[in-house]
């Protein structure tokens, strides 16, 4: 796989970071899919869809160093990355999707997922998360990831996401299988209509969610907040600035992240048997 310098912000203070990139997106069936942003009007029927860069696995490693890599702000959170969409790979599917789409009804979500491996805790989805309740069994969240799948593998078609390392496209019509209104985020901003509402307007914060279970249809799902000291979040502004930021940890707090967070640990566990 192909690696390369993607986006790192804070301002003035990080030395470059390398970051995965590859032309199309990678779906949950390769073990780590692409972690992608989602951009959706219902009342236009109009829909983007931006590869951030990173993976299921490596936002997970991403997770972990933020704690140690991070920049404080003057709002007391460490800006991990920051991410231009009007610019960039990026800036033809930006100003196409607002030939259409209304600030005021676009929302939006972060996703990544994999679906592979056998053991408890190897098959999962990373979100945002507004509201609502988890997926009660593998079942679900499987057949969540097989559609979010097909969502991506439409897109893939489209537009930038093939010549470029991260591209992005738009779709003006629900009828269409890259619509993110259908099999990806139904009517209702849960992925696959199911489980937790993972979409907010524009200019809001949400947290970040993992869902983790095993392959067995049965098996029950795992519904954690990842976060230390306070929540991780992503920002997502109506000029086209996407932000991870994470709470700056306590000096004893470190131990804790590596130990308890289980982040790091699922990094370990979930290699496929």
């Amino acid at each position: 796989m192909k690696f390369q310098v993607k986006a790192l912000v804070a301002a003035l203070a990080l030395s470059a970071a390398t970051i995965p990139a590859h032309a199309a997106m990678t779906f949950a069936t390769s073990g780590s899919s692409s972690l992608i942003l989602t951009l959706l009007d219902f009342n236009s029927n109009t829909s983007a869809t931006f590869d951030l860069g990173y993976g299921y696995d490596s936002f997970q490693s991403l997770v972990v160093d933020a704690h140690t890599n991070g920049t404080l702000s003057a709002d007391g959170l460490s800006k991990t990355f920051s991410i231009d969409l009007a610019g960039g790979d990026y800036s033809n599917a930006w100003t196409s999707f607002w030939d259409t789409a209304s600030a005021s009804t676009t929302k939006w979500a972060i996703y990544a997922a994999d679906g592979t491996g056998t053991g408890a805790g190897a098959r999962g989805i990373i979100s945002t998360y507004k509201s609502g309740a988890n997926l009660t069994n593998s079942n679900q969240l499987q057949t969540s990831i097989a559609n979010f799948n097909g969502y991506m593998t439409n897109n893939n078609a489209l537009d930038n996401h093939n010549t470029v390392d991260n591209g992005a496209s738009v779709v003006t019509s629900n009828l269409s299988r890259a619509y993110a209104g259908g099999q990806a985020y139904g009517s209702t901003g849960r992925i696959n209509g199911q489980g937790h509402v993972s979409m907010d307007n524009l200019d809001s914060t949400m947290t970040v969610v993992q869902q983790l279970t095993g392959a067995t249809a049965a098996s029950p799902v795992a519904f954690n907040t990842l976060g230390l000291n306070g929540n991780f979040q992503f920002k997502m502004t109506s000029g086209g600035l996407l932000e991870f930021v994470v709470p700056v940890p306590e000096a004893d707090s470190y131990a804790m992240l590596l130990a308890g967070l289980g982040v790091v640990g699922l990094v370990a566990r979930r290699r496929k048997a």
